[in-house]
């Protein structure tokens, strides 16, 4: 079978602790993939070194079956990844519209008035209303925000999109709502990865699981 992505034999240490212990992920196109183990297995640091945010010490990363290599966000990011982080990449501070467009463009002189014409179909598919894009972030509710990062994520062309414990911020329907939209994701052509401990949530979100147990 051909993969999408394949994490083989991933090995990451800290000092004498390995965090992930020669792991071996494959992942489908097209599928929710959910990686399912007790808080401290390696689960986030596993895909932070997938995100180029950690670098392995053992192993390797093929994606679209290539040898990847990536030293930071920005690679994994132009390769078509997107991480939502269960505590988000986001500044307060700024409007909406900034902490989207701000550091994909890498360019301080911005084009709002493009970038929001980009981005509106976006926000119509996801149901957030134009009066957002001036809103400072911080202003937000926390359920809110998570949407503004996937989002960022597709306005950034990711194709794969990694949710790092994404209903541990969410009330029970934003959880119902959330589902339906990687659902649709996935119909999309989306490639999807869930990071999770809740196993009744796996097992209704899923297409395969994998198991990540704690380093000892």
């Amino acid at each position: 079978m051909d993969y999408f992505l394949e994490m083989n034999d991933i090995t990451k240490l800290f000092g004498d602790f390995a965090a992930n212990d020669h792991v071996t992920v494959r992942v489908r196109k097209g599928s929710i993939h959910a990686i399912v183990g007790e808080n401290g297995a390696g689960k986030s640091t596993l895909m932070n070194v997938l995100y180029g945010l950690l670098k392995p010490d053992g192993g390797e990363i093929i994606l679209r079956g290539q040898k990847v290599s990536f030293s930071s966000p920005l690679d994994s990011i132009a390769a078509g990844l997107g991480m939502i982080h269960q505590h988000f990449m986001l500044v307060p501070t700024m409007t909406v519209l900034d902490n989207i467009i701000l550091g994909y463009t890498g360019n301080i002189n911005l084009n709002r008035k493009a970038s929001r014409r980009e981005l509106e179909p976006l926000f119509e598919s996801m149901g957030l209303d134009f009066s957002l894009f001036g809103t400072r972030l911080g202003q937000l509710p926390v359920g809110l925000q998570q949407k503004i990062e996937i989002v960022k994520a597709l306005y950034r062309k990711a194709e794969l999109i990694v949710f790092d414990e994404p209903t541990a911020v969410q009330t029970p329907q934003e959880i119902e709502e959330f589902f339906v939209l990687v659902k649709r994701l996935r119909e999309e052509g989306k490639t999807l990865i869930f990071i999770s401990h809740k196993l009744n949530e796996i097992m209704e979100i899923s297409d395969d699981i994998i198991l990540q147990e704690c380093a000892l």
